[in-house]
């Protein structure tokens, strides 16, 4: 696999803790392109930084939360960072789900039902929930240490990857 052509648009929601803490940090939101882990180029963005908002490529220095993937059938697959790092050089758990709700009808992450540290294959066009439990990314945050993020994938092209 070479290349995986996909609309990303992402929502990062900020620092909150399990107690329902008001967001401390603002949202960001973005679209882009990011190719399949597999085969991809060197240094071409396959995975995203939820906390930065930022699509980077998947390295061994693990400093990402999801990688993207692309299966023999066409669909997203969503790699968590502990998925890709075999637990050689994780930091921290990252939880997935879809949701029914439309992208840009969600306005509010669920608090449960994450399926952590578990990769996750989806039809493009579905909403997936993310949540990061990143202790550096909020470390100085004093309403908690789990940041949220809302991805879709609105396109893949299966024959360019």
């Amino acid at each position: 696999m070479t290349l995986l052509g996909c609309a990303l648009a992402v929502a990062t929601a900020s620092c909150k803790s399990l107690t329902s803490v008001p967001a401390s940090l603002p949202t960001i939101g973005d679209t882009g392109v990011v190719y399949a882990l597999n085969g991809a180029p060197p240094g071409a963005p396959t995975a995203l930084d939820i906390f930065n908002g930022e699509l980077l490529s998947a390295d061994a220095n693990f400093v990402f939360d999801v990688a993207f993937d692309i299966d023999s059938a066409g669909n997203v697959v969503y790699l968590p960072q502990r998925a890709v790092a075999s637990g050689l050089a994780s930091t921290h758990s990252v939880g997935l789900q879809t949701v029914s709700t439309l992208f840009d009808s969600l306005g509010s992450a669920p608090t449960t039902g994450y399926r952590a540290d578990t990769a996750l294959v989806t039809k493009p066009n579905v909403t997936v929930v993310v949540q990061s439990a990143d202790p550096t990314a909020c470390s100085v945050s004093i309403t908690g240490t789990v940041v949220y993020a809302k991805i879709v994938v609105t396109a893949v092209d299966p024959v360019s990857k």
